[in-house]
């Protein structure tokens, strides 16, 4: 396995591609170190010049597109911000440098995780501001031992800047860190001028990097969350600007600017698929593998289902619509067929539906949803 993992590698590196996955390859592809000659650190200097090429996974930017859409569902702010430095977050992880890094575990790119963003705004608004005054707002955001916060700290992920061919610029970039007293810190002697310095190599993520910073309202929050959410987003941007998260901040390292302003996003509906939907789309699938004639297609959709779909969505009788169209395309039953289908859509009275149904008689108008038009 070793031999194929260096192999992989090599034939990367001379191609000049980064990893596919640089998470994958920070904490498993490392080769061991032989010795300390130029000749045996060969193999890891090629391995850590190889996760500096390292760029945005192909098919990343459709995972974080759907990532955004689940946020639209519940009340959120998000805000972009950018890395003016370098960004070390998770430097306590285990890592074959001796110096971790944080990466999204299924598409490998820089991630700030939820709970160092909490941890920063924790600290942030308890040293800016008077305890006493944001006592219960800490309360409400952080949450006490008898309940959660009313705040959903999402991870921040990384914003997809890959079009087509182009793979975008890359994620991350060699650093070190030269330890100078390794007696010292051993605890084999005092601190000497006479110890050599020991350069330790390791990842950050690149400046210029951005994220996406998110923060949702949890179920069961005040009728005031939105205005919450808000200030908590003003305070964690400023704490981003002026305090940097992760790790070596006072070396300048985590420090990220806002770019535009913060969104306020309003919760989008949640379109839950009717089973009569499915039953609905299955019966127009089993008349074309019948190869049904369409004007008898359309005697069954009027005198079986025309009435059961009624009290439907607005949505979901427009998917019934579409689907009988994709079916019913003869000239001579187009006219019929829109008739049928404007009743459905309730652009007209009710007039037959105390006709015939698959189960039983109706007399009146079925019960229909406030969205439903087809008795007015």
């Amino acid at each position: 396995m070793r031999e194929v993992l260096e192999g992989l590698v090599e034939r990367q590196r001379v191609e000049r591609r980064g990893p596919q996955h640089a998470g994958l390859a920070y904490e498993r592809y490392a080769p061991p170190k032989a010795g300390a000659t130029k000749d045996a650190l060969k193999p890891w200097e090629d391995w850590l010049s190889w996760l500096d090429g390292s760029r945005e996974p192909e098919g990343y930017a459709v995972a974080f597109t759907r990532w955004k859409d689940t946020l639209r569902q519940t009340p959120t702010v998000w805000f972009t911000a950018r890395a003016e430095g370098r960004v070390l977050v998770g430097h306590g992880n285990a890592s074959p440098t001796g110096v971790g890094l944080t990466l999204h575990h299924t598409w490998g790119v820089p991630v700030l995780s939820g709970s160092a963003l909490k941890g920063l705004l924790s600290g942030y608004v308890r040293a800016v501001f008077d305890a006493k005054e944001v006592e219960e707002t800490c309360h409400r955001l952080f949450g006490v031992r008898e309940g959660a916060g009313e705040v959903l700290f999402h991870d921040a992920l990384w914003v997809s800047r890959r079009t087509g061919a182009d793979e975008g610029p890359a994620m991350l970039a060699r650093d070190v860190l030269t330890v100078h007293q390794r007696t010292w810190y051993e605890g084999r002697g005092w601190p000497n001028d006479h110890d050599a310095p020991n350069p330790v190599a390791f990842l950050s993520v690149r400046p210029g990097s951005r994220f996406l910073v998110a923060l949702g309202l949890a179920p069961g929050a005040g009728a005031d969350g939105a205005e919450l959410l808000r200030w908590a987003a003003a305070r964690l941007s400023e704490a981003l600007k002026h305090w940097g998260i992760g790790g070596k901040t006072a070396a300048g390292y985590g420090r990220l600017e806002r770019e535009g302003d913060v969104e306020v996003l309003t919760p989008r509906p949640v379109f839950r698929r009717s089973p009569l939907l499915g039953e609905f789309q299955a019966w127009l699938a089993g008349r074309r593998e019948e190869k049904t004639e369409h004007q008898r297609v359309l005697d069954l959709f009027e005198a079986e289902w025309l009435a059961r779909l009624l009290p439907l969505t607005g949505p979901e009788r427009e998917a019934c619509a579409q689907a009988v169209r994709s079916l019913v395309k003869s000239p001579k039953r187009v006219a019929r067929r829109e008739a049928l289908l404007e009743r459905l859509a309730g652009g007209a009275a009710c007039p037959g539906l105390e006709t015939r149904s698959i189960t039983h008689q109706r007399s009146a108008c079925p019960p229909r949803r406030e969205d439903d038009h087809a008795c007015d």
